[in-house]
């Protein structure tokens, strides 16, 4: 008992050390993508910068089914296949990869019809199908870097990312001859394609890649009822811009993705504290430590708020520096944009017990129900009420798919592990303070004066934990 205990607070600390370090580096890179998006909104026009949006959108759907969302069953698999992680990700690798030469290898047969239906060049079209089939081996290492709390080659590769691609993309841009959404594309794909060979190179070398149907049966079982639920995620997500693309053009797309984007901040910072809390989650899940999830779920869920009411308290300024005044009048689908990501970070804890216990196919039910709520809404008020209308009516979507979530654990599963008034209430206060911030939009120096108290209330609250990192920092 005593030496489980030992074992279990080391573990915390060095799950404590790489979450914090992973989440601290993904917004330092996340920061470098920010900095830089005002001088891509103006070395390309509101068109293009929609046609690289519509480009990301249909990425982002097709990588899900390429991959199988294989990668979500790495954190189980750590424990059920215990020492045998790398033989696992091998072999899931390989999988997926087969999976997307066939999908591409239709594609390209069709490939006039195809890019047609995306809304996308042949060209744009062929690049997408090279970058589904390099990005997935980038992932699957990703994932295995982080379940083993190795947070320093996790940092690499995202350092590597941003630096590469961004810096790629501005020189084809910036002294490229063709069309600039193309070439913005490019300058992403190209270094994926290197860093996935590499990878690729080092598990052939390993001999880690082998067709084991063991692990392909196991891995299929819990990810392909998560294809649905991501793919239906990613409609959610990028349905609008789809819808709007089609309803209202292209420029309305570059006004929204602006803005959406700016809203995305907060969707790399609660996805990189999701990401760095997940395998610490299932470790003392599994252990049956129930009692220290709650007490730390509550902070995380704080953290996540905080920052969310930050960056719509932000919202004009960082639209403003971000694409200059043809975006100003996206920001009013900040806030709501904003609060959908709050909902889907808190909702994400619950699915987390899902994932854990393998009930996955109630995470895809939900998930469509909440796609196809987005999807009818987007229908309806689109042509009504413009781009606008978008960020609302994925507002409500995800908070219907909060709701799901919540019923499922709770009613169907029976597993009472957080307080739901807490989680729910988390979300009313965030709400509440988000209106209000809102209408001081047009008053600088009220909203200033209330950012400056809500810093100064985040600083109280988290006092103990900033004390204890920047001790750890002056050690050293």
């Amino acid at each position: 008992m005593n030496g489980n205990s030992k074992n279990s607070g080391k573990t915390d600390n060095v799950a404590l050390k790489a979450g914090t370090w992973y989440v601290i580096s993904t917004v330092m890179v996340k920061t470098i993508t920010v900095i830089t998006t005002p001088i891509f909104t103006r070395l390309l026009t509101t068109e293009e910068y929609g046609t690289v949006s519509t480009f990301t959108s249909w990425y982002s759907i097709f990588f899900v089914c390429c991959s199988l969302n294989l990668t979500y069953s790495i954190g189980r698999a750590k424990l059920d296949f215990e020492g045998k992680l790398d033989d696992y990700i091998g072999s899931m690798q390989l999988l997926s990869l087969l999976v997307t030469l066939v999908f591409a290898g239709i594609a390209a047969i069709f490939l006039r019809p195809f890019s047609g239906f995306l809304g996308l060049s042949e060209s744009m079209t062929v690049c997408l199908l090279v970058y589904l089939v390099f990005s997935p081996a980038i992932s699957f290492v990703q994932n295995g870097y982080r379940y083993r709390y190795q947070y320093r080659q996790n940092i690499w590769i995202a350092w590597y990312t941003v630096l590469a691609s961004t810096g790629l993309s501005l020189l084809l841009v910036w002294y490229g001859n063709g069309e600039k959404d193309f070439l913005r594309v490019l300058g992403t794909v190209l270094p994926a394609m290197l860093l996935s060979c590499f990878f690729w190179g080092r598990m052939l070398a390993g001999h880690r890649i082998h067709a084991n149907r063991e692990f392909w049966s196991y891995g299929i079982k819990i990810s392909l009822p998560l294809v649905v639920h991501t793919i239906s995620l990613n409609i959610l997500s990028h349905s609008d811009r789809i819808f709007i693309n089609k309803i209202c053009g292209a420029n309305d797309t570059g006004i929204y993705s602006l803005a959406y984007s700016y809203g995305v901040i907060l969707s790399t910072i609660t996805n990189a504290v999701s990401e760095g809390w997940l395998p610490w989650f299932h470790d003392n899940y599994y252990l049956g430590n129930y009692k220290d999830i709650r007490k730390n779920v509550k902070l995380i869920v704080i953290l996540g708020c905080y920052v969310g009411v930050a960056c719509i308290a932000l919202a004009p300024e960082a639209v403003l520096i971000l694409g200059g005044e043809n975006y100003s009048d996206g920001v009013y689908c900040v806030p709501p944009i904003v609060l959908g990501i709050v909902c889907q970070y808190i909702y994400t804890h619950y699915v987390n017990i899902e994932l854990h216990l393998k009930r996955t196919s109630y995470v895809s039910l939900g998930t469509v129900i909440a796609a196809i709520i987005n999807i009818v809404l987007n229908i309806i008020f689109i042509p009504r009420f413009g781009y606008v209308a978008a960020a609302y009516t994925t507002l409500v979507s995800y908070l219907a798919l909060m709701f799901i979530h919540y019923f499922v654990t709770k009613k169907i599963l029976k597993v009472n592990l957080y307080n739901d008034l807490f989680m729910f209430g988390a979300l009313g206060i965030t709400a509440l303070c988000s209106s209000i911030i809102v209408v001081t939009y047009q008053h600088t120096l009220l909203r200033y004066g209330m950012v400056t108290i809500g810093f100064l209330s985040f600083l109280w609250v988290f006092r103990g934990f900033i004390i204890s990192f920047l001790k750890k920092v002056c050690r050293r």
